[in-house]
């Protein structure tokens, strides 16, 4: 007998409201329907007001992936205006991009074993993760919601000394890393769990159009830093990390392995601030009047902006497309057949952020 029940919109699993109406028969689910929106706080709209206020206003729409939507924002602003950025800043923009993308890696790599049953992981995953908030606290000043960007460069530089103290964490952060992933790769238990679980095909991937590390972990090998470089990644050559199985294994092995990818991008981009010159904001600016439209490489995908100015100090329209937006669609396909009791570790290897989702 088929029976009906409310996967959410409040679960332990998530940390936000979504909600999964399933079908079942006995364990198996044989539909799924997704419904979201419980975030929904009308930001586009908000969006059509001063263009500098909007740079903060882009962090509040997710506080994992600040960094990567103020940046996203600014440069469609700037597209609009013609206007290009100091070299230091766009250092400064790619070393804080990277730091974002190592704490949501943790974020949603402890999320992950949590949803298993590794509490001592899922802690050790969070202790590291406070490291990398510290440092953010140091060069910006703030934790979660930054504040460092604004249309035309940075607010805060990065010194000698400071320099310096990335170094030292590039370190630290190698080292408790290396550790994380022994445990995780080398774990028996953890790799039975996972391996076979929510497979997403790489067809179904491409037909979804899914992105960031679920469609990496199905042999897709999508990364906007490598096939539409942004601020420094031109220079910086990034080559998309990829797995072939699909499943939550590879999902998460994708993001265990990018911790190290940012590593060594900040690693890169620290010497480059010694011949980037002092300016870090563009000193002449003019009135957003055209239309332009950008995408970064989130933690989870890739991640659209779309800005139009009407020659005003308001912007005429702001238009987002998130990463978790694109990734929604692939939970239904994947659930549909597997266990009740896979639904949630299925859904947390996305990484959702339903206030992306919903904005």
């Amino acid at each position: 007998m088929k029976t009906t029940i409310q996967f959410g919109p409040q679960h332990p699993v998530w940390v936000e409201p979504l909600r999964l109406k399933l079908t079942m028969d006995g364990e198996i689910v044989k539909d799924c329907e997704l419904e979201a929106g419980f975030c929904h706080r009308g930001l586009e709209k908000k969006f059509e007001w001063d263009y500098n206020k909007g740079a903060y206003l882009s962090e509040r729409i997710c506080g994992i992936c600040t960094q990567h939507h103020s940046t996203c924002y600014c440069t469609a602003v700037e597209g609009t205006m013609g206007l290009e950025i100091p070299r230091r800043a766009a250092v400064i923009r790619t070393i804080m991009l990277e730091l974002e993308r190592l704490h949501s890696h943790l974020l949603a790599i402890g999320l992950t074993l949590e949803s298993i049953g590794f509490e001592n992981l899922f802690m050790l995953c969070f202790r590291n993760r406070e490291i990398v908030l510290d440092m953010f606290e140091r060069t910006t000043g703030n934790r979660v919601l930054h504040g460092i960007n604004i249309v035309g460069g940075v607010i805060r530089n990065i010194g000698p000394e400071m320099a310096k103290e990335l170094e030292d964490f590039c370190d630290i952060m190698e080292k408790r890393c290396l550790d994380l992933k022994d445990m995780i790769l080398k774990s028996y238990t953890i790799r039975e769990r996972m391996q076979g679980v929510g497979v997403m095909s790489e067809q179904l991937a491409r037909d979804l159009c899914v992105v960031g590390p679920v469609a990496r972990g199905s042999n897709v090998p999508y990364d906007i830093r490598a096939v539409a470089p942004y601020v420094l990644y031109n220079e910086i050559k990034v080559k998309p990390i990829v797995e072939t199985s699909g499943d939550c294994w590879a999902r998460s092995v994708v993001r265990v392995r990018e911790l190290f990818q940012s590593i060594d991008i900040i690693r890169q981009c620290i010497p480059l601030l010694a011949d980037a010159g002092e300016d870090i904001f563009a000193k002449s600016k003019t009135l957003p009047e055209k239309e332009y439209f950008t995408r970064v490489e989130a933690p989870r995908g890739e991640l659209f902006y779309y800005a139009k100015g009407k020659k005003s100090k308001e912007m005429d329209r702001i238009k987002v497309r998130t990463s978790t937006y694109g990734n929604g669609p692939g939970f239904v396909p994947l659930i549909k057949g597997s266990h009740l009791a896979d639904v949630g570790l299925i859904t947390i290897t996305f990484d959702p952020c339903i206030g992306c989702f919903d904005r």
